[in-house]
């Protein structure tokens, strides 16, 4: 922990860091079964238009 840090929002933070990233995992896993986009994003409250760009990225070699 960096100094003058809120020990509190810190642990919150990388809360929401592992969370992120088990989510984007997850999406990957379902990107990569071939899932629709439209389903991915009904299910993480998304729009169609963002799961298409981070398959569009994943396709690429990004993430």
């Amino acid at each position: 922990m960096a100094r003058d840090e809120i020990p509190e929002l810190r642990e919150l933070r990388d809360e929401y860091d592992r969370a992120r990233d088990a989510l984007m995992a997850a999406i990957h896993r379902h990107l990569d079964a071939g899932e629709s986009n439209a389903r991915i994003a009904r299910s993480v409250d998304w729009s169609r238009e963002y799961v298409a760009r981070i398959r569009k990225e994943r396709e690429a070699g990004g993430e």
